[in-house]
């Protein structure tokens, strides 16, 4: 971990995985910072000590790139995992417990929460290249956004939390309306190219 404010910015080494790093990704309120590699490993750092991950996670039996952090419930961390582990699963980082697993089909390449219901999207690759919507509670799915050829491996939330964009390997970008407006900005049915979600 770098300060560039400071003269030796350098603050922490973190050492774990044993091989390549391809998840990142700090709580929301920046008390934990989750890794996953191409060891199958997740880890939790906690801020306060960098000295060994205070949760060690060898569940995955693939690479674990994708990683969510829930803004609804503190310390709650979805994992996902590669072609031949293909499951998302949810853990209390506070405990270290593992909570569930769900097993989507297919490689799980993103994860990101809903910040206006407590639902979420993963986009996946081989070996069928989908967008899925989730109800947190019970991961019931709610939708199948089909359009990309190839592994759908970027995904990004607009500011108002409704719209989704996923980048593939087909070199397309594709714009998705799948969460509810806030509740703050009125209510809304969550529609989906005319469909309701719900």
């Amino acid at each position: 971990m770098n300060d560039i404010k400071i003269k030796n910015h350098a603050i922490a080494y973190l050492e774990g995985h044993k091989q390549e790093i391809c998840g990142l990704k700090w709580s929301r309120d920046e008390q934990q910072l989750a890794s996953g590699g191409n060891d199958n490993k997740l880890f939790v750092w906690n801020n306060k000590s960098y000295e060994r991950p205070s949760g060690r996670f060898n569940h995955h039996t693939a690479a674990v790139k994708a990683l969510a952090w829930s803004p609804h419930q503190h310390g709650l961390l979805l994992s996902g995992g590669g072609t031949a582990d293909r499951c998302v699963r949810s853990w209390n980082t506070l405990t270290n417990a593992l909570l569930g697993c769900t097993d989507t089909g297919s490689q799980v390449c993103s994860l990101l929460f809903s910040t206006t219901a407590n639902e979420l999207v993963s986009t996946h690759g081989y070996s069928d290249n989908h967008v899925f919507v989730w109800k947190y509670e019970g991961m019931r799915k709610l939708a199948t956004l089909a359009g990309h050829t190839s592994r759908v491996l970027y995904l990004a939330a607009s500011n108002d939390g409704e719209t989704i964009v996923t980048g593939a390997g087909d070199e397309t970008l594709r714009f998705w309306k799948v969460f509810p407006k806030s509740k703050k900005e009125g209510s809304s049915s969550g529609l989906l190219m005319g469909k309701d979600l719900r």
